[in-house]
């Protein structure tokens, strides 16, 4: 564990109200993302936000499917999508926060190492501690999916902090875990980064705009994030299957780790 040494985290104060004040501006970043004249199912846009080493891109689809319902206390304006599209052209599914879990338990016979330093990574997702400022000139593309043509083209002006992780690291993960339904783990941990900011803008918005009260912060990135590890937690036999299903149970479908098992499941990188 020591080459990985760089990697590791003090759980600290500090670093969580960092991570707070970065999501706050993505959040406030994507709510300003352009969407005149777009609406679910008929006209969305794909917005390109990385491209991986080995030529995948991940983009944002939108509107997502919780801008358009009847109730009002559902609505979500700012819903998107990741979509993430291989390096011979053809895109992945949606993925759920399930399936996601299930190709977490699919590489459970990795060696110890590698499942910790994946611990620590989605730790640091957590807090968005391997993200950089940036304003970024990002094309897209939009799509008339009634008549299955192209809509247009443009760019779209995005200042947010955009997730950079070590590429060295990426590396070692490529190697020693492979790839993911047909992505590297570089390009899949991109798809789960929007995938959580995607989650931090709708809780954002339910409880500031619908239900008019503050903000509760373990929802969305935190506690997706914060589950992956518990998910993987169970498959380093550090806790039993009745205890990870009591969690999801009393978590409503999230099982957050709790601060106490991080040392262990990290292998020692992430400290209090």
């Amino acid at each position: 564990m020591s080459d990985w040494g760089e990697i590791s985290v003090n759980n600290t104060k500090q670093l969580k109200e960092d991570g707070l004040k970065k999501r706050i501006f993505n959040i406030n970043a994507f709510a300003g993302i352009d969407r005149n004249g777009l609406e679910f199912r008929n006209i969305e846009r794909q917005l390109l936000l990385y491209t991986t080493q080995q030529g995948e891109k991940i983009y944002i689809q939108y509107p997502g499917k919780e801008t358009k319902t009847n109730d009002i206390n559902r609505i979500r304006p700012w819903d998107f999508r990741p979509k993430l599209k291989l390096n011979n052209g053809c895109y992945i599914k949606d993925l759920s926060f399930a399936d996601i879990w299930d190709d977490l338990y699919g590489i459970k016979e990795l060696q110890k190492e590698t499942l910790a330093i994946l611990v620590t990574v989605f730790f640091r997702m957590a807090f968005m501690i391997d993200t950089e400022p940036v304003c970024s000139e990002c094309c897209f593309m939009d799509m008339n999916l009634l008549n299955q043509v192209e809509a247009g083209r443009g760019i779209q002006r995005l200042k947010w902090y955009s997730y950079k992780p070590n590429t060295e690291l990426m590396k070692y993960l490529n190697q020693t875990i492979g790839k993911i339904r047909g992505a590297s783990i570089e390009a899949y941990l991109y798809y789960n980064d929007l995938l959580v900011q995607n989650e931090d803008c709708k809780y954002f918005y339910k409880d500031t705009h619908i239900n008019e009260k503050k903000w509760n912060t373990k929802a969305g990135r935190y506690n997706t994030l914060m589950t992956h590890i518990s998910v993987i937690e169970f498959l380093q036999g550090n806790m039993k299957f009745s205890q990870i299903m009591n969690k999801f149970q009393r978590g409503r479908g999230v099982a957050p780790v709790t601060q106490k098992s991080l040392y262990k499941a990290s292998n020692g990188l992430i400290t209090k």
